[in-house]
């Protein structure tokens, strides 16, 4: 996507990075629901951008997520039924739906944050 917003710092480069190439935090939040197993989640995605009313927040508030979270794109041989029904809704399922199911941005950039510091000292 395309953006007049800055382009990031290196701190901030590092932060998208290193999100894009970690776990979903969709799949996540629905592990920790007790609603799929770990090995099910997805690894490696887009970086989601948040925005506060209709501007984004900047390049430090977002959170990595799998393709099918993020863009409503089935994996393998499942069809869109199979991927809702197993991994839940999609971003592009509504944002309101998204964030019932697997929490706030606040929330999601915030677990984002944990997990990056959790991969970095390993």
């Amino acid at each position: 996507m395309w953006s007049k917003a800055p382009p990031p710092t290196a701190a901030e480069g590092a932060r998208i990075e290193a999100s894009k190439v970690g776990p979903c935090m969709a799949c996540l939040s629905l592990v920790v629901q007790g609603l799929l197993d770990i090995e099910q989640v997805f690894v490696g995605g887009d970086y989601q951008h948040t925005k506060s009313g209709n501007s984004r927040r900047g390049h430090w508030f977002g959170f990595c997520l799998c393709v099918w979270h993020h863009r409503r794109h089935p994996f393998g041989n499942n069809t869109f039924a199979q991927m809702r029904e197993k991994w839940g809704p999609s971003l592009m399922d509504g944002s309101r739906t998204f964030h019932e199911t697997y929490g706030t941005d606040d929330e999601l950039i915030a677990q984002q944050t944990y997990i990056n510091e959790i991969r970095q000292a390993a």
